[in-house]
Formats: structure tokens, sequence, C-alpha cells
């Protein structure tokens, strides 16, 4: 979704959907304080300034002052704040004087965000109970409180979920523009934001994936050893099985199961697990697939050794940076 001013000045009257309230909430948290934000909310108190009465705009301009949006660069949480009082002082009193049917304001959501750094992992226990197990790189972003009509979080990375059950309240994970829907279930899944390769392994209950198509979305539903692969870079979608019990996951002695897996792909992981730089230098075997499982504690030498010699590949270290080529 696009932020701008006119979606900003939307939401701040309520027009909005819960969903793309929501998208606006996380945007606004992502983004405070930079360069990015400050036109749009700074376009948004314009509007706002011209459209409403001299009086609300004495208390538009003191509370600017008050949160420091006069000449200077506001903080993040100023920001916040700052669009929450313009919402409650002009725009939404502007917005009740010219006719709008507003909804009444639900109180603010509070968000909890985790980042795991290289190298890591991290537990994460929800307010749901769902617990959730995070592999290095990983970033999750989740209320404080699930008061919707959905339990929707927000991951780029890898986890290993296991979630509550809650047949009211559907679980969904949204990864950029795919969701994934949950009915209570264990399941990893893998879906960095900079990675080819979205996927998920389902080892109990059900997920449904809804992705995009030329057609419109599309939703496939997975049972039981299913393993669904979204390609990010044409949109293709491919199943296989996998044994439920038998297929290690990250969490099992730093396990990898690279299943028709891009080269690039492959160096980004090994990159945050062990925290070495990885680059792929060879134009012509970054996207060369592989085959290949690591679940006997194998260390980074010895993965790349096997990927080398059954890949065609050639293995350079340069200060401190492993380099990988096609062999000529």
């Amino acid at each position: 979704m696009e932020i701008n001013p006119q979606l900003l000045q939307a939401y701040l009257e309520g027009r909005l959907s819960e969903k793309d309230s929501l998208q606006v909430q996380l945007w606004l948290a992502g983004h405070m304080g930079d360069a990015e934000a400050t036109p749009v909310l700074e376009t948004a108190f314009d509007s706002c300034r011209s459209e409403a009465g001299k009086a609300d705009v004495v208390a538009l301009s003191a509370t600017r002052h008050r949160l420091g949006l006069g000449g200077k660069r506001p903080s993040g949480a100023i920001f916040w704040l700052a669009a929450a009082v313009v919402a409650l002082l002009v725009c939404i009193p502007f917005a009740v004087r010219t006719g709008y049917r507003l909804h009444k304001a639900p109180a603010p959501v509070a968000w909890q965000e985790i980042t795991v750094p290289a190298t890591q992992t991290r537990e994460v226990a929800l307010p749901d109970g769902t617990v959730l197990t995070l592999n290095a790189g990983s970033r999750v972003t989740w209320p404080e409180a699930f008061t919707g009509k959905e339990r929707r979080i927000f991951l780029d990375g890898e986890v290993l979920a296991e979630v509550s059950k809650d047949p009211e309240r559907p679980f969904v994970i949204q990864s950029g523009d795919v969701d994934v829907r949950v009915y209570g279930t264990t399941f990893d899944l893998k879906a960095y934001r900079e990675s080819t390769m979205l996927e998920v392994v389902l080892m109990e209950g059900s997920v449904s994936l809804d992705i995009p198509s030329e057609e419109g979305r599309r939703e496939v539903r997975l049972t039981p050893g299913d393993i669904a692969q979204f390609d990010r870079s044409d949109g293709d979608i491919s199943l296989g099985r996998v044994s439920p019990q038998g297929f290690k996951t990250f969490s099992d002695n730093r396990s990898f199961s690279f299943i028709n897996i891009p080269l690039s792909d492959i160096a980004a992981d090994l990159q945050r697990s062990f925290g070495t730089p990885i680059v792929v230098a060879d134009a012509n075997v970054a996207s060369k697939r592989f085959l290949a499982f690591f679940t006997n504690g194998e260390d980074l030498d010895e993965i790349l050794k096997l990927l080398a010699r059954n890949g065609g590949l050639r293995v350079v270290r340069s200060n401190g940076t492993i380099y990988l080529y096609g062999n000529k």
C-alpha cells in the first residue's frame, strides 16, 4: 500500500477499513521521523490547517510547537503523537462539521517488534498463547493484544510457529503481499524479504497461502507433510511432500533443508546463520537451484565444500568475505 497524504487523511478521519488502518499504523511505526514520512505528515498537517477554522488553526499551531514540529525534524515518537493529536483537535472535528460519517476511533494499538541478530534465534510468546521460534535475521511485529476479528502479525524472516487454536479468530502471518492463514497448527515459514523463494512446510494442522497471481488472489491449502514454495520472481508456486516427523527445521541443531533453492537464497541463509559475508560473485550461478540437506551440525566450511563439489562452484575467501563463482 502506498502511503500518501490523502490516505493518511482518510485514516485520521476514520474512513479506512480495519485492515487498511493497520497498514497505515505499521507504516507510521516503521518510518517515524525519517525522510520518507516527513513530507507525508507535513502535507496532512497543512491540509488540516487549510480546511479548519481559525480556532482550530491556533490549536494546531500550538500543538505543532509543543510537539517539536516547527522548523526542525521531529523524532519518531513525536510524529506518532502528533498524528493522533491532529486527528483529535483538527481533522476529526472538521470532518464532523462538513458532514463526514465517522465511526468512533478505536483505542490506539500498541505494537511489539523483535529483530533477531545474525547467528542467533529467539523464542517469542504471543498474547494468545502462540509460540514463535525465530531464525537469524528475522523480524516479527505483533499487537500487544489481539482485539479484532483476526490475529494478524507481520514477518520478515523465518519462523517455526506453534499456533494456539481459536476458531473465532483466525491467525494470519503477513509477509509482503502474501498471507499465510493458520487454523491451529505447527509449521515452518521462511519468508525473508530479500529472498526469491517463500516456503511453507506444514507439520501439523492446516494452513492456506493467499498469494498474488495474474488472475488476482489465489489460495493454496496445505495438509500435514506438504511443502509449498512461492517463487516471487515469476509468481510460480510448487507443491511437494516431506515427512512431517522426519523434516528438520533450523531449530534442530541448526539444520538446513534446501529444496530446489537458488544459490543466491542459500548464500543469504548461510550468511545470516554463520555471520560471515557471502557474495555470489558470478551471475551465471546465482539462480542455479540446489537440493541439499545439512542436518548433522555441519559447519560453514563443510556446507560450502559439499555445495561446491556437487554444484560446480569455486569458493574464494578474501578479507573475511566468501565469494562464490562457477567453475570455468
